[in-house]
């Protein structure tokens, strides 16, 4: 009798256990690939006993859908960068962090260190988005055609350079950094003068341009089967790692008068089951060593650790929302279809 006690016993604390692990909360991740690669999931499950269950997506578009579709409440923590972290706080989709329980955000980088004066990661004093890592959005330049180097857009418009340039197809991007170089303080809520100045500088590029292109690779191709001496980058140093990578002689600079630039947050869903756990994944991936490893694996700069992608004297502009993307969208393709 006493043996068949202990069996039972023994039979009932293994379901309890059973029930206890199968009920345990798992946090939900939705992100961009390249952050949350699963040597860094399994060390934050061996270092706090969590487990984490990661959705990765292809475009900004397919966040809101997922997010708003479940009121978030399909995810605890997400992914976003600073031009559309807004909108979800405008929709109620994400409430703030608490920052005490995330102690690694005061060992970050100085320029992410205060994030009031980051915009778009805050509302009423309230930090919404955690820094993690971004990318300027700058110019590749031909290192045997271009010298001596460039430190500004403007040499885009230089007449040497006619039809050797290569222009990204976006016309929310091309009014922004040309209203940059125009000297244009704000470069995302435009004027009706200021577009104007804008749309007439983009007609004076025209001449220059040899192609417009989508996407890294088709700039790449375009670049090895003519003669290209200058590349809006759209996709940054990664697109530069990538044309490295193949041979081209080619270097890339943050231009002086401010480089348009992504940056990506964490944010936590307004239907996250344990806020404190998403504060422990954020924490753990703001380490200084996975900084590190983010950087050297996808080509992005982290806000942990120093990386060749930004120096402390870079202008880095935040990509915001702009003030009527089908007004340049518009503009965008009559600039494109102008002779």
């Amino acid at each position: 009798m006493t043996s068949l006690k202990a069996v039972l016993g023994a039979a009932a604390l293994a379901a309890g256990l059973w029930v206890s692990a199968a009920s345990a909360e798992t946090l939900r991740v939705l992100a961009w690939e390249g952050y949350a690669d699963p040597d860094w999931v399994k060390d934050f499950t061996k270092e706090t006993g969590i487990d984490v269950d990661v959705v990765f997506v292809g475009s900004d578009d397919e966040i809101w859908a997922k997010i708003k579709g479940s009121e978030g409440k399909d995810f605890d923590v997400m992914a976003v960068n600073t031009a559309q972290l807004q909108r979800y706080i405008d929709a109620d989709l994400v409430k703030p962090w608490d920052l005490s329980k995330i102690p690694n955000q005061k060992d970050v980088l100085p320029r992410f260190q205060d994030l009031s004066k980051i915009s778009g990661v805050t509302r009423d004093g309230k930090a919404y988005g955690i820094p993690f890592c971004f990318d300027s959005i700058g110019l590749i330049y031909d290192t045997d055609k271009v010298k001596p180097a460039p430190t500004s857009m403007s040499v885009l418009w230089d007449p040497q350079y006619q039809g050797k340039v290569l222009a990204y197809d976006n016309g929310e991007h091309n009014f922004s950094f040309t209203a940059l170089t125009l000297g244009i303080e704000n470069p995302f809520h435009l004027s009706d003068d200021q577009f104007a100045a804008v749309k007439a500088k983009l007609l004076e590029l025209k001449p220059n341009v040899l192609s417009f292109y989508t996407t890294a690779d088709e700039a790449l191709q375009i670049y090895q089967n003519n003669d290209v001496a200058l590349i809006w980058a759209n996709y940054g140093q990664q697109q530069l790692k990538a044309m490295q990578k193949v041979g081209a002689h080619v270097a890339y600079i943050a231009p002086a008068e401010g480089s348009l630039s992504w940056l990506d947050n964490w944010a936590l869903t307004s239907g996250a089951k344990d806020p404190d756990a998403a504060a422990k994944w954020v924490n753990f991936l703001l380490d200084k060593k996975i900084g590190a490893e983010l950087s050297e694996r996808t080509g992005f700069g982290n806000t942990a650790v120093a990386s060749s992608n930004a120096n402390d004297k870079d202008k880095l502009v935040w990509l915001e929302s702009v003030e009527d993307p089908l007004k340049r969208s518009d503009l965008w393709n009559e600039i494109k279809a102008s002779q």
